[in-house]
């Protein structure tokens, strides 16, 4: 999907309150390379005109196995990073 403004409005909330967060593409296998490309693209052009750093992304499909452990690697270190905030 394009870019939604509610989507952008909660990521713009999140960094400004200093929520960790990634953006995570799903089902990544339903769309060519390309496209999956482009859709990207698209986000983080969007994200680029108001952050100076990007989140995370990830792209993941559940039928391929792709992603899963990179996501649980990142939650599992915004974890580590919380406990020591306190």
């Amino acid at each position: 999907h394009e870019p939604q403004q509610i989507d952008m409005e909660f990521m713009e909330w999140l960094g400004e309150n200093d929520i960790p967060f990634a953006i995570v593409f799903t089902k990544i296998d339903k769309l060519s390379k390309s496209k999956a490309k482009e859709n990207i693209a698209k986000y983080t052009e969007k994200l680029e005109e108001t952050w100076e750093e990007l989140p995370p992304i990830f792209i993941t499909s559940s039928e391929n196995r792709i992603g899963g452990e990179e996501i649980l690697g990142y939650i599992e270190k915004i974890n580590k990073e919380l406990k020591h905030r306190k």
